[in-house]
């Protein structure tokens, strides 16, 4: 892992039968985050995590994918080809907490699910039904004190059940990228901005804007760098 590169880091998990909404859900989150230099987190299974994963290179990001076996026994088999990727890209890591030679358990991939949580600084569910384990993997965020993310979807989907009881249950409602890091008080520079050469509106923001980048910047630090009262800081980044 490289430390300062997964500092800010996203757990992406869901279910393994994706539908064409979760798949599109799931593919916007994962290459916004990638594009954003926020690291994707999940647990190279088929579905919502082999498109997180998948995603996250084609965008030129960051992945890491924790599994619940050995580091010499891939699993699903099919995602050889992906996890040799990953690792080859210079791109990303694969994680697990069992030495070699162990396979997949059904009792392993909680203790997975929690590693997750562990490497992230919030969970996005993208999908899930009633009985998903990736809503264990959000319990676990909430025992780690951290953020869950869960995306709506329509009350007769099959893939709505788990993800609609996280948001009546307190998780932030998610439908786009900026939700998450405003969530977790991350800025960057606004694409808006980025894409055209505008002169800033007022003197705050002039002072806010150099100190804006690719990469998230924590709140607090911008308090820090710019000197500026906190809610004069809060209400500009509001406002660009």
């Amino acid at each position: 892992l490289k430390k300062e590169e997964d500092q800010f880091a996203i757990g992406v998990v869901g279910t393994r039968k994706v539908s064409t909404y979760g798949r599109q859900a799931t593919e916007q989150f994962a290459r916004e985050l990638a594009q954003g230099h926020v690291t994707v987190v999940s647990g190279l299974a088929h579905g919502i995590d082999t498109i997180a994963h998948t995603t996250a290179l084609d965008a030129g990001g960051r992945t890491i994918a924790v599994m619940a076996s050995g580091l010499d026994i891939i699993y699903p088999l099919e995602n050889v080809g992906l996890a040799r990727r990953i690792v080859e890209s210079g791109q990303g890591a694969l994680v697990t907490e069992f030495p070699l030679g162990v396979k997949p358990d059904s009792r392993n991939f909680p203790a997975r699910n929690r590693i997750i949580s562990g490497l992230s600084q919030g969970i996005l569910v993208t999908e899930a039904p009633k009985q998903s384990g990736a809503l264990i993997t959000a319990n676990f965020a909430l025992e780690h004190g951290r953020e869950v993310f869960a995306v709506p979807n329509g009350i007769f989907a099959a893939g709505s059940v788990g993800v609609n009881k996280l948001i009546q249950d307190g998780a932030h409602l998610v439908t786009d990228v900026q939700d998450i890091l405003m969530a977790l008080n991350l800025f960057m520079i606004p694409e808006h901005i980025e894409m055209q050469t505008v002169l800033p509106d007022n003197e705050e923001e002039s002072i806010l804007l150099p100190l804006l980048s690719h990469d998230p910047l924590h709140i607090d630090e911008l308090i820090r760098a710019s000197e500026l009262p906190t809610t004069t800081v809060t209400s500009t980044l509001m406002m660009m």
